[in-house]
């Protein structure tokens, strides 16, 4: 029997943090993954998608620029596409366990569950630990419709090796939109079905109109408004079976991804044991980020109850866990996060979206306009661009602001900025930008 000072499950952004913290503070350390270590956003989320989107950005710019500039064929070459995102991640496993092993922390492989609140077990070995961390991330969620182990699921876009025909996503959140862009610019004939009445449900309703307009250009199935059944295996093909209007529908396709969404990846821990309560938003957690209802739980990273599933954020109460575990006692300050839908064109927002603002009955300016005509966009011979901006009416603070553009994952990072150090709409809009850069646009927004 093992006993630690500090055991942590996962091995992503936060527990890596919160390892390499507390061996530093001469506290022993034991972390454990049940996958290869590193967790997603390294190996299979935000780092890899980036990697092969960027033979989509080039294959979009070139595209766009035929004839004004560029010739001859312009084509993806998928395997091609694949093997450069592998050249980065296949190292990250090994490279991420000999870092932790050189800090002094205990690496261990495998699932398991809690007996109690200070025993976990695992294949046959207990662990003993006065402190656990949990940060072991979120995944798809289950959908619980016959037929859903023939679909397949985000981590296998990236052992994706050849391209069918045809592929449908079942859920149009940011997840399923990225994927489908980068497979509709590679040839592939690609459905999307969305249950709610507009893509990206998180964000603002105006530019996920614009994506919706974008997607259908690109010549992307998207189906609005319709709650998937059933899935059934036909031969080599897939038959999904779906409701809209009322009315049953069918599609075939050669393979279908669950991207409905995700959640925090805890029931098999049996955190129940330890006397560790969780929710709809993972384990919940006060401002500490200590477990509510037993005193020697963290979490941190996606799941944690307290905020979005965003990889700066997991560093971010990672570095408040690692705190409070050796001895400085901090809070978790909520702060406004950004985020972005890398699709072509970019989505990004911050903050409250006008419908969140009504709901509170703010005293708002929106600012918003169809920006396709301008500079920007025409330069690249591109088609989408817009923006809103929602404004304090007694303070010019801003409140939410939503981006629709080539280069929006940019020029959002401005806004966070302004609305975390109490800068107002005008001060952004008098500040002096590179000309004629995307920020400089903010001066006619």
């Amino acid at each position: 029997m093992e006993q630690y000072d500090v055991f942590i499950l996962g091995t992503g952004t936060a527990g890596k943090l919160v390892a390499d913290r507390c061996c530093s503070h001469g506290m022993k350390v034991g972390i454990i993954d049940n996958r290869e270590y590193g967790g997603t956003c390294s190996q299979r989320g935000c780092d890899p998608k980036k990697l092969m989107l960027a033979s989509s950005e080039a294959y979009e710019l070139a595209t766009n620029m035929k004839g004004d500039g560029i010739a001859g064929e312009i084509r993806i070459d998928w395997k091609e596409v694949q093997d450069y995102a592998r050249r980065y991640t296949s190292n990250i496993p090994e490279n991420t366990e000999q870092m932790l092993k050189s800090k002094g922390v205990d690496c261990y492989h495998g699932d398991g569950h809690f007996e109690d609140a200070h025993t976990f077990t695992f294949d046959g070995t207990t662990i003993k630990s006065k402190k656990f961390v949990i940060a072991t991330g979120m995944k798809p969620i289950e959908l619980g419709i016959p037929g859903e182990e023939h679909l397949l699921e985000s981590p296998d876009f990236f052992t994706l090796k050849e391209l069918p025909e045809k592929v449908t996503f079942i859920g149009g959140g940011y997840i399923g939109m990225e994927f489908s862009h980068m497979l509709a610019r590679a040839g592939v004939k690609v459905t999307v079905i969305e249950q709610g009445d507009q893509l990206l449900s998180p964000f603002e309703e105006f530019t996920a109109g614009f994506l919706l307009d974008a997607s259908r250009d690109l010549g992307i199935d998207v189906i609005l408004n319709a709650q998937v059944s059933s899935v059934e295996k036909k031969d080599d093909r897939l038959l999904l079976h779906y409701s809209k209007d009322s009315s049953q529908h069918q599609q075939t396709t050669d393979l279908a991804f669950n991207t409905a969404g995700r959640e925090p990846s805890v029931k098999s821990l049996q955190l129940e044991n330890a006397g560790v309560v969780t929710g709809r938003d993972g384990v919940m957690v006060d401002e500490y980020l200590c477990s509510t209802s037993q005193s020697n739980f963290y979490a941190c990273g996606d799941v944690s109850s307290k905020n979005l599933p965003l990889t700066p954020l997991s560093g971010l109460e990672a570095d408040v866990v690692a705190a409070n575990l050796t001895g400085e006692k901090k809070k978790f300050k909520p702060v406004d996060i950004p985020s972005v839908t890398f699709t072509i064109p970019q989505v990004a927002g911050i903050g409250l979206t006008e419908k969140q603002a009504a709901d509170q009955n703010l005293d708002i300016t929106v600012h918003h306009q169809d920006a396709s005509s301008w500079f920007n966009t025409r330069r690249l011979n591109a088609k989408y661009y817009a923006y809103k901006v929602i404004v304090d009416n007694k303070t010019d603070k801003i409140l939410g602001a939503h981006i629709i553009s080539h280069e929006a994952a940019e020029t959002i990072n401005i806004f966070a900025v302004a609305m975390n150090n109490d800068l107002t709409f005008t001060q952004i809009k008098r500040t002096i930008y590179t000309y004629p850069s995307w920020a400089n646009d903010i001066k006619s927004f």
